[in-house]
């Protein structure tokens, strides 16, 4: 799991530079990787309290929990991949084997995720209407 983490925190960070902001992007990579998390324990959290337990999880909870999700996230990903020049660590123990590769998985990080959001809410929309 961690060398996943590695190649999703290399594929953005040379693509924040890519992209012209190449002042931060240990940051930008780091944010990345933590807005994917986020997606997919929202994903987890919303499909749990659909389909497997309707009603019986307050949803107050998740008032609190979901915006401390993405922070949480950034920092332990930060201290785990940026600081004490982690960052430039992983860039030079993969640069030649990942340079020039697909980036299918780091596009396919993000999408899963939206994509399971909405099939997850066309689900419950048709369990509303009574289809299901």
């Amino acid at each position: 799991m961690k060398r996943f983490f590695e190649y999703l925190f290399f594929k953005y960070y040379n693509w924040a530079i890519k992209v012209g902001d190449g002042d931060i992007p240990a940051t930008v990579s780091v944010m990345c990787i933590s807005l994917g998390i986020t997606l997919y324990f929202m994903d987890f959290a919303m499909a749990y309290s659909f389909f497997i337990a309707p009603g019986s999880i307050a949803f107050g909870i998740y008032k609190y929990l979901f915006p401390s999700i993405f922070p949480f996230a950034f920092v332990i990903f930060y201290c785990t991949l940026v600081i004490k020049g982690k960052d430039k660590q992983i860039m030079e123990k993969y640069k030649e084997i990942w340079t020039g590769k697909k980036h299918i998985g780091a596009v396919l990080f993000p999408i899963i995720a939206i994509v399971a959001f909405g099939v997850e809410l066309y689900i419950k929309m048709l369990m509303n209407r009574g289809v299901l």
